[in-house]
This record gives structure tokens, sequence and C-alpha cells, in this order.
């Protein structure tokens, strides 16, 4: 559709001007030939205007429109993979296939329980997120790293459909090393040991 109002049109215009040159059908004056080159520039003022109103209304939606990501993540050696929604719009029916699978620490596949079926509303801000295994776990019993992330939704407001293909290595993951930090809770049953050796005594 561009190439013809931006392309087509123009060159059968100056065809026809062309043409009625060359048959002197046409009395041209000056201010004839003004007159056209005024028309031709309108017209592709016109048509820029119109394609920078598009790119506008487009960019517009770009930045209000759905957009749901998939991850994997460590948290306190504990490998886990979430679902949020990063965009500034709901999204609905939205489904997640992972690509191969995984086996939880529950033995439970992910793709049938948190994937198995799509949400049907998903709001700005949700995040979906299950723990896989521990680290060490996982990485000894999982030869692959690569996965692929699947993810089809639809925009509350419009219906238009999406698709995101993600791809993860997570050899970065199993390369990073981390501090061990003490919790609250590791720190109150420090304290709890404390006070025991101290009662006894």
């Amino acid at each position: 559709m561009k190439t013809i109002f931006r392309i087509i049109v123009p060159i059968i215009l100056i065809a026809v001007f062309v043409v009625l040159n060359i048959i002197d059908k046409v009395n041209w004056k000056a201010t004839d030939y003004l007159s056209f080159g005024m028309i031709v520039l309108t017209y592709f003022y016109v048509v820029f205007t119109w394609e920078m109103l598009q790119r506008i209304e487009t960019q517009n939606y770009l930045e209000k429109r759905p957009y749901i990501i998939a991850d994997f993540y460590k948290e306190r050696q504990v490998l886990k993979i979430y679902v949020e929604n990063i965009g500034k719009t709901p999204a609905k029916n939205v489904k997640v296939k992972l690509q191969p699978d995984i086996v939880t620490f529950q033995s439970k596949s992910l793709n049938q329980t948190l994937f198995e079926n799509p949400i049907q509303f998903f709001p700005p801000g949700k995040k979906v997120e299950t723990a896989i295994n521990s680290m060490n776990t996982f990485f000894k019993e999982e030869e692959n790293r690569n996965f692929q992330i699947k993810i089809l939704y639809e925009d509350v407001a419009t219906n238009k459909e999406f698709s995101e293909v993600i791809d993860i290595d997570l050899d970065h993951l199993a390369q990073e090393n981390d501090i061990i930090t003490k919790t609250t809770h590791d720190l109150v049953k420090s304290i709890d040991k404390l006070t025991n050796e101290i009662k006894r005594t």
C-alpha cells in the first residue's frame, strides 16, 4: 500500500503530464506547470504526513501494549523461573511453553503444572514464579542448559495477538559465584542455639 501511494501514483501523474505535453492536447502555460508542480509537492507532503502519523500511532501503541517476558534466575542457591507482564496494559489468554520441559524438585513437569493452562488475565506488574530445584542439584542432573520459552498472549483492549520466543542459556548462572549470607531466620536459629547452650551451663 505504501508503494502505491509513494511511487506508483506519482509515476502515473508524471506520465500523464508527459503524454499530454508530447501530443500537444493541452496548451500549458507557465502557471500551469507551477500548479502541477505544487500538486505533486502537496501530494508528497500529504503522504509523508500520513506515514508520520501512522508511525506515531504505532509507537504509542508499542509503549502502551502488554509485554510478557519470562526468564530464569537464582535466589539463595535456588533456581527459579518467572513470567511477568512488564507492559502498561493487561494481557489475556497467556500461554507459556518451555522447550525442553523441566522437572522440578517435586518431580513435576513445568509444562504440565504451572504452564499447563492459559492465564486468563495478566495485569501489568503481575509476576508468576516457581522454584525449580537447588542450583547444585539442577546442574548435576540437567546436562542441557539451553532452553526456549514460547509465550502467546492477547491484548485485552484490542484482542491483538502477540508471540514471544525467548532463547536462554543457563550456563552463566552455573558459573556465577555467590557469597553466602545469613538471613534473619538463620540469625534467630543461632541465637536460640546459643541461648540453649548458656542454659545448659
